[in-house]
Protein backbone atom coordinates (compact mmCIF):
# COMPACT_ATOMS: atom_id res chain seq x y z
CA UNK A 1 0.00 0.00 0.00
CA UNK A 2 1.37 3.42 -0.96
CA UNK A 3 0.78 5.84 1.87
CA UNK A 4 1.23 9.59 2.39
CA UNK A 5 1.87 10.81 5.93
CA UNK A 6 1.78 14.57 6.53
CA UNK A 7 3.78 15.64 9.56
CA UNK A 8 5.83 12.50 9.05
CA UNK A 9 8.92 13.82 10.85
CA UNK A 10 6.97 14.61 14.00
CA UNK A 11 6.31 12.56 17.12
CA UNK A 12 3.24 10.57 16.06
CA UNK A 13 4.14 10.63 12.37
CA UNK A 14 7.52 9.01 13.03
CA UNK A 15 5.98 6.18 15.02
CA UNK A 16 3.33 5.66 12.33
CA UNK A 17 5.94 5.55 9.56
CA UNK A 18 8.04 3.03 11.49
CA UNK A 19 5.03 0.73 11.74
CA UNK A 20 4.01 1.24 8.09
CA UNK A 21 7.52 0.37 6.89
CA UNK A 22 7.65 -2.63 9.20
CA UNK A 23 4.38 -3.85 7.70
CA UNK A 24 5.85 -3.55 4.19
CA UNK A 25 4.09 -0.42 2.95
CA UNK A 26 5.54 2.27 0.66
CA UNK A 27 5.59 5.60 2.54
CA UNK A 28 6.02 9.25 1.54
CA UNK A 29 6.32 11.96 4.21
CA UNK A 30 5.53 15.67 3.89
CA UNK A 31 6.74 17.96 6.69
CA UNK A 32 7.72 21.63 6.95
CA UNK A 33 9.90 20.83 10.00
CA UNK A 34 8.41 23.57 12.15
CA UNK A 35 8.15 20.94 14.89
CA UNK A 36 9.35 17.79 13.06
CA UNK A 37 12.98 16.68 13.27
CA UNK A 38 15.24 15.25 10.59
CA UNK A 39 16.79 12.93 13.16
CA UNK A 40 13.40 11.17 13.15
CA UNK A 41 13.88 10.04 9.53
CA UNK A 42 13.38 6.34 8.96
CA UNK A 43 15.27 4.36 6.33
CA UNK A 44 12.95 3.40 3.50
CA UNK A 45 10.62 6.41 3.74
CA UNK A 46 10.71 9.12 1.06
CA UNK A 47 10.86 12.47 2.92
CA UNK A 48 9.88 15.78 1.34
CA UNK A 49 10.27 19.21 2.94
CA UNK A 50 7.13 21.13 2.14
CA UNK A 51 4.63 23.51 3.73
CA UNK A 52 1.04 22.60 2.92
CA UNK A 53 0.05 26.27 2.92
CA UNK A 54 2.23 26.83 -0.19
CA UNK A 55 0.59 26.80 -3.61
CA UNK A 56 2.30 23.86 -5.31
CA UNK A 57 3.78 20.57 -4.24
CA UNK A 58 4.92 18.09 -6.91
CA UNK A 59 4.46 15.14 -4.57
CA UNK A 60 0.78 15.95 -4.20
CA UNK A 61 0.34 16.48 -7.93
CA UNK A 62 2.19 13.46 -9.32
CA UNK A 63 2.02 10.53 -6.92
CA UNK A 64 -1.03 8.38 -6.28
CA UNK A 65 -1.80 7.09 -2.79
CA UNK A 66 -4.11 4.47 -1.38
CA UNK A 67 -4.54 6.35 1.89
CA UNK A 68 -3.45 9.69 3.37
CA UNK A 69 -2.78 10.10 7.08
CA UNK A 70 -3.07 13.84 7.74
CA UNK A 71 -1.16 14.46 10.97
CA UNK A 72 0.47 17.80 10.09
CA UNK A 73 -0.48 20.57 12.54
CA UNK A 74 0.89 23.05 15.02
CA UNK A 75 0.16 21.25 18.30
CA UNK A 76 -0.37 22.41 21.86
CA UNK A 77 -2.67 25.06 23.28
CA UNK A 78 -0.31 27.52 24.94
CA UNK A 79 1.86 28.43 21.90
CA UNK A 80 -1.28 29.02 19.82
CA UNK A 81 -2.15 32.13 21.85
CA UNK A 82 0.94 33.89 20.49
CA UNK A 83 0.64 32.53 16.94
CA UNK A 84 -3.05 32.38 15.97
CA UNK A 85 -2.45 33.03 12.25
CA UNK A 86 0.26 30.36 11.95
CA UNK A 87 -1.95 27.95 13.89
CA UNK A 88 -4.89 28.62 11.55
CA UNK A 89 -2.77 28.14 8.44
CA UNK A 90 -1.15 24.94 9.71
CA UNK A 91 -4.30 23.37 11.11
CA UNK A 92 -7.03 24.52 8.71
CA UNK A 93 -5.52 25.62 5.39
CA UNK A 94 -3.24 22.57 5.27
CA UNK A 95 -6.26 20.34 5.86
CA UNK A 96 -8.11 22.02 3.01
CA UNK A 97 -5.08 21.47 0.75
CA UNK A 98 -4.96 17.75 1.54
CA UNK A 99 -8.71 17.22 1.16
CA UNK A 100 -8.79 19.04 -2.18
CA UNK A 101 -5.92 16.87 -3.41
CA UNK A 102 -7.66 13.74 -2.16
CA UNK A 103 -10.95 14.76 -3.81
CA UNK A 104 -9.41 14.60 -7.30
CA UNK A 105 -8.61 10.91 -6.93
CA UNK A 106 -11.07 10.05 -4.11
CA UNK A 107 -8.18 8.98 -1.90
CA UNK A 108 -9.23 8.01 1.65
CA UNK A 109 -8.05 10.45 4.33
CA UNK A 110 -7.53 9.81 8.05
CA UNK A 111 -7.58 13.14 9.90
CA UNK A 112 -5.78 13.54 13.24
CA UNK A 113 -8.24 15.33 15.50
CA UNK A 114 -7.90 16.42 19.10
CA UNK A 115 -9.80 15.57 22.27
CA UNK A 116 -9.72 19.29 23.13
CA UNK A 117 -12.72 19.87 20.84
CA UNK A 118 -14.94 18.34 23.55
CA UNK A 119 -14.35 21.43 25.69
CA UNK A 120 -14.87 25.08 24.80
CA UNK A 121 -14.09 25.23 21.07
CA UNK A 122 -13.35 28.94 21.31
CA UNK A 123 -11.11 28.84 24.37
CA UNK A 124 -7.89 29.06 22.35
CA UNK A 125 -6.69 29.14 18.73
CA UNK A 126 -5.43 25.53 18.78
CA UNK A 127 -8.74 23.97 19.84
CA UNK A 128 -10.71 26.19 17.49
CA UNK A 129 -8.54 25.34 14.48
CA UNK A 130 -8.59 21.59 15.16
CA UNK A 131 -12.38 21.78 15.37
CA UNK A 132 -12.51 23.78 12.13
CA UNK A 133 -10.33 21.10 10.53
CA UNK A 134 -12.94 18.54 11.52
CA UNK A 135 -15.69 20.69 10.04
CA UNK A 136 -13.84 20.91 6.72
CA UNK A 137 -13.48 17.11 6.77
CA UNK A 138 -17.20 16.70 7.41
CA UNK A 139 -18.03 19.07 4.56
CA UNK A 140 -15.88 17.13 2.08
CA UNK A 141 -17.43 13.89 3.29
CA UNK A 142 -20.99 15.18 2.87
CA UNK A 143 -20.67 17.28 -0.28
CA UNK A 144 -18.08 15.31 -2.25
CA UNK A 145 -18.54 11.88 -0.61
CA UNK A 146 -14.80 11.79 0.09
CA UNK A 147 -13.92 8.83 2.35
CA UNK A 148 -12.53 10.73 5.34
CA UNK A 149 -12.48 9.70 9.00
CA UNK A 150 -11.68 11.74 12.12
CA UNK A 151 -9.53 10.17 14.86
CA UNK A 152 -9.23 12.21 18.06
CA UNK A 153 -6.12 11.82 20.23
CA UNK A 154 -5.87 12.05 24.01
CA UNK A 155 -2.56 13.32 25.45
CA UNK A 156 -0.23 11.06 23.48
CA UNK A 157 3.12 9.98 24.94
CA UNK A 158 5.92 7.61 24.01
CA UNK A 159 9.07 7.18 21.93
CA UNK A 160 10.17 10.25 19.90
CA UNK A 161 8.08 12.63 22.01
CA UNK A 162 9.54 16.12 22.51
CA UNK A 163 11.25 16.67 25.86
CA UNK A 164 11.86 20.41 25.53
CA UNK A 165 10.60 23.48 23.67
CA UNK A 166 7.20 25.16 23.41
CA UNK A 167 5.52 22.07 21.91
CA UNK A 168 6.58 19.65 24.64
CA UNK A 169 3.74 17.97 26.55
CA UNK A 170 3.66 17.27 30.28
CA UNK A 171 4.99 13.70 30.04
CA UNK A 172 7.87 14.94 27.89
CA UNK A 173 8.66 17.48 30.63
CA UNK A 174 8.43 14.76 33.30
CA UNK A 175 10.76 12.55 31.23
CA UNK A 176 13.37 15.28 30.93
CA UNK A 177 13.16 16.17 34.62
CA UNK A 178 13.46 12.53 35.65
CA UNK A 179 16.53 11.97 33.47
CA UNK A 180 18.13 15.12 34.91
CA UNK A 181 17.38 14.11 38.49
CA UNK A 182 15.05 17.08 38.95
CA UNK A 183 11.77 17.13 40.91
CA UNK A 184 8.69 16.74 38.73
CA UNK A 185 6.66 19.91 38.28
CA UNK A 186 3.13 19.38 39.58
CA UNK A 187 0.44 21.95 38.76
CA UNK A 188 -2.30 22.42 41.34
CA UNK A 189 -2.76 19.84 44.11
CA UNK A 190 -1.84 16.84 41.94
CA UNK A 191 -5.27 15.24 42.32
CA UNK A 192 -6.50 16.08 38.80
CA UNK A 193 -6.82 13.30 36.24
CA UNK A 194 -6.18 13.18 32.49
CA UNK A 195 -6.43 10.42 29.89
CA UNK A 196 -2.95 9.61 28.52
CA UNK A 197 -2.49 7.32 25.52
CA UNK A 198 0.64 5.49 24.40
CA UNK A 199 1.68 6.36 20.86
CA UNK A 200 1.79 2.68 19.87
CA UNK A 201 -1.94 2.43 20.64
CA UNK A 202 -2.52 5.56 18.54
CA UNK A 203 -0.60 4.05 15.63
CA UNK A 204 -2.53 0.79 15.94
CA UNK A 205 -5.82 2.71 15.81
CA UNK A 206 -4.72 4.76 12.80
CA UNK A 207 -3.75 1.65 10.87
CA UNK A 208 -7.01 -0.10 11.70
CA UNK A 209 -8.97 2.88 10.41
CA UNK A 210 -6.75 3.39 7.36
CA UNK A 211 -6.97 -0.27 6.36
CA UNK A 212 -10.75 -0.33 6.68
CA UNK A 213 -11.62 3.10 5.30
CA UNK A 214 -11.70 2.05 1.65
CA UNK A 215 -13.60 -1.20 2.20
CA UNK A 216 -15.88 -0.62 5.20
CA UNK A 217 -18.67 1.82 5.88
CA UNK A 218 -16.70 3.98 8.30
CA UNK A 219 -16.33 7.08 6.09
CA UNK A 220 -17.63 10.09 7.97
CA UNK A 221 -17.15 8.36 11.33
CA UNK A 222 -15.39 9.83 14.37
CA UNK A 223 -13.20 7.71 16.64
CA UNK A 224 -11.93 8.59 20.11
CA UNK A 225 -8.39 7.24 20.67
CA UNK A 226 -8.35 7.22 24.45
CA UNK A 227 -8.62 4.81 27.35
CA UNK A 228 -11.41 6.59 29.20
CA UNK A 229 -9.54 6.36 32.48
Amino acid sequence: MKTLVTGGAGFIGTNLIKRLLKDGHSVVSLDNYSTGKKENHQKGCNYWTYDLTDKYCPVLEVDEYEVIFHLAALPRIQPSFDNPKSTFNSNVISTLTILERARRTMTPVVYAGSSSVHGNKYANPYTCTKWLGEEVCNMYSNVYELPVTICRFYNVYGHHQASDGAYCNVLGIFERQFKNGEPLTITGDGEQRRDFTNVEDIVDGLLRVGNRLSVAHIAGEEFEFGNGK
